[in-house]
């Protein structure tokens, strides 16, 4: 079986370590709700009676465990009801997590049923707001989520329209995104360190800097025995 995007999700909140979400299903949400049945070996659900009591339960499960609290509602009246508990949240600076879904992103602006712009409603409460609108986007925006509600103990909102979670099968990724908490590897190389900057719009070349090192760029050979000129016109020479 096919891995489908909302399972990037529950996999990288599981390496954060999140263990429980509290929230309520509905239609807005069934993408997330299957990526979280198949990862129910590491994240438990918690089914409320309504959205506003899975905001609460998470604050109060951050609270006492000073760990993040996630909740999870449907796009519209379902994402409108966390409010009141993420405002508790907010104001005893617990860190949590509210994730919400939106109509799909062809639909938006045309008055569709219950569409409800999510993002701007959750403005104040949260300190951290950002709407996933391509799947390869999850574990960076989720990752940013994470740490603005662990760093400024506060609520962070991540918004997710139906396409972008589709139960659809989609292709592994070729990068391997690092695990959290890590910082990816860079490979420098003597190119981009010693090579000076390339030639301005004014044509003139860039002074040598002491200590630069060789550079990369091919050096064009003149005619005859011996002898390399410099990589820059003879026209760049004569100006300076």
């Amino acid at each position: 079986m096919g891995k489908i995007a909302s399972e990037l999700l529950w996999e990288r909140l599981a390496d954060w370590g999140v263990d429980t979400v509290f929230g309520l299903p509905g239609d807005g949400i069934n993408g997330l709700m299957e990526g979280l049945r198949r990862n129910q070996d590491r994240i438990r659900f918690i089914l409320v009676h309504h959205e506003e009591a899975a905001a609460f339960m998470a604050t109060g499960h951050a609270k006492v465990t000073g760990r993040l609290g996630v909740c999870l509602a449907t796009s519209g009246p379902g994402g409108i009801h966390l409010l009141n508990g993420l405002y508790d949240a907010k104001l005893d600076h617990a860190p949590v997590l509210a994730i919400t879904g939106m109509q799909e992103t062809q639909l938006l602006g045309t008055g569709y049923q219950q569409e409800v712009h999510l993002e701007k409603l959750y403005a104040d409460v949260a300190q951290y707001e950002a709407m996933v609108h391509v799947p390869v986007q999850i574990p960076t925006l989720v990752d940013l989520a994470v740490r603005h509600a662990l760093s400024r103990r506060s609520v962070a909102h991540l918004t997710i329209p139906t396409k972008s979670r589709s139960p659809t099968p989609m292709p592994t990724p070729g990068r391997r995104w690092p695990r959290p908490g890590r910082r990816p590897r860079r490979r420098s190389t003597s190119r981009h360190r010693a090579c000076p900057a390339r030639p301005t719009w004014s044509g003139r070349p860039p002074s040598s800097t002491p200590g630069a090192g060789s550079c990369s760029w091919p050096v064009r050979a003149r005619s005859g025995p011996g002898t390399v000129s410099s990589p820059w016109p003879r026209s760049w020479a004569a100006r300076s």
